[in-house]
C-alpha cells in the first residue's frame, strides 16, 4: 500500500515537472530553449540573432 502511494507520487510529480520544463521552454521562443547553441543550422533564422546564446561557452 504505501509502495503504490510512492509509486504514484513519483510517476505523477515527474510527468508535472516534464509538462512544466515542456511549458517553460516552448515560452522561451525557437532559439532561446535550444540546447545546441552556436552548432544550431537554424540560428540565423531567429528573429534577434545576437539573442541566440549557447548554453555552454565556448572554448577559446
Amino acid at each position: 500500500m504505501v509502495f503504490s502511494i510512492v509509486f504514484g507520487v513519483a510517476v505523477f510529480g515527474y510527468a508535472g515537472w516534464t509538462i512544466r520544463r515542456h511549458v517553460i521552454k516552448s515560452k522561451e521562443g525557437k532559439c532561446s530553449g535550444c540546447s545546441l547553441g552556436d552548432s544550431c543550422p537554424s540560428a540565423s533564422s531567429c528573429s534577434t540573432p545576437s539573442s541566440h546564446t549557447p548554453l555552454r561557452p565556448s572554448k577559446p
